[in-house]
């Protein structure tokens, strides 16, 4: 991990590209994972000391039959995911010769994927959203929480909470951040504040911070939002924790809130106050519903809102709601056409109907 990490970047070994945080984390489960598989296996653990262990053919086979018995028949796009990593492994650290390795990634290529397009538990978290009812509740949430805020007169650790579930709700309607990127938002360093009439406040998350490491990504805040970011920083959260906070989501005590502490923070006060099932990372797959929906094939400002490395991620994933916004706008297109053709119809019927000019009465 030490070298995926590039804690030396001058090491003989070391990678052109340092692993994000997230990554790491990811890479360290599966190889827990791998591990587990070939004890469960029946490998003795004390036989598995090296990554090279985990690459050898017989044992990725293993790595691989194990974990189709654990997950059942249906395609899992984790154990496509833990084949590719070791692959990766194998290529980057192990170094096989080239048939060992072409006989790994045929071995991948037999773990297959889900389909493209979104799980059905993101596709049911979405759905909840062609009803209008749900939409406006979740829009006027973060007024309601920002109103309750403002009239407590003892604040406390629920108070701060109620105002972090407000902003992380407007935040993620406007700006659908990775939850990795929300929970870490820093002010002066993602959050730029400008009070004013013209004034124009900004969020801006660097390129070295993005999941895909290639382009950074930059917002205007919405003025209304940033009104509320400028009270939170300057009097709520500071009758709280004592102190102007240096970043959006603190404890009570002024130190960070984890990850996983605020996508259950988000959770809950969706459940509890509006009847909204959702996640923080369900806030993008419904800001790609609206934008298509508004204009089908617009896979390039979904891109760009997103942050997706490329184009053909977006169309992944979003190929059904485009081909939804696609039909609903055939169905308007019919619609229009029927109804230009009734009113041909009766204005050449009434033509007909007309009384000649000059007739004997």
């Amino acid at each position: 991990m030490h070298t995926c990490a590039v804690t030396d970047p001058f090491a003989e070994n070391a990678r052109a590209k340092r692993l994000k945080p997230g990554t790491l984390k990811l890479r360290r489960n599966q190889i827990h994972a791998a591990v587990r598989s070939l004890v469960e296996s029946g490998l003795p653990a004390s036989s598995i000391s090296r990554l090279r262990d985990l690459v050898l053919e017989p044992n990725f086979r293993q790595i691989l039959r194990r974990r189709y018995v654990v997950t059942g028949e249906k395609p899992n796009n984790f154990n496509r995911d833990l084949a590719e990593a070791l692959v990766q492994i194998a290529r980057e650290w192990v170094k096989p010769d080239d048939a060992a390795l072409a006989q790994l990634r045929k071995l991948t290529a037999k773990v297959q994927m889900q389909p493209k397009g979104m799980t059905d538990k993101n596709k049911k978290a979405v759905r909840q959203f062609d009803d209008a009812a749900v939409v406006e509740r979740l829009l006027a949430l973060p007024d309601q929480f920002w109103r309750e805020v403002k009239r407590d007169q003892n604040p406390s650790f629920r108070t701060l909470a109620r105002a972090q579930a407000a902003l992380a709700i407007r935040i993620l309607t406007y700006i659908p951040l990775r939850s990795e990127n929300l929970h870490e938002l820093v002010f002066d360093k993602h959050i730029f504040l400008r009070d004013g009439k013209r004034a124009n406040s900004t969020l801006e998350v660097g390129s070295d911070e993005v999941k895909n490491g290639e382009t950074g990504l930059a917002f205007d805040l919405p003025v209304q939002l940033a009104k509320l970011l400028i009270e939170y920083r300057e009097r709520i959260a500071q009758s709280v924790i004592g102190r102007r906070p240096d970043r959006v989501f603190v404890k009570a005590d002024g130190s960070p809130k984890g990850q996983a502490m605020i996508a259950v923070l988000i959770k809950n006060y969706l459940r509890k106050y509006a009847g909204i099932e959702m996640t923080p990372h369900q806030f993008r797959h419904l800001a790609a519903k609206i934008i298509l929906r508004t204009n089908p094939g617009a896979h390039e400002t979904v891109r760009q809102l997103l942050g997706h490395k490329n184009l053909r991620t977006t169309t992944w994933f979003y190929s059904g709601e485009d081909t939804k916004a696609a039909g609903l706008h055939h169905q308007r297109m019919v619609e229009e056409a029927a109804s230009r053709d009734v009113s041909r119809s009766r204005a050449k019927n009434s033509r007909r109907q007309r009384p000649l000019g000059g007739a004997q009465q």
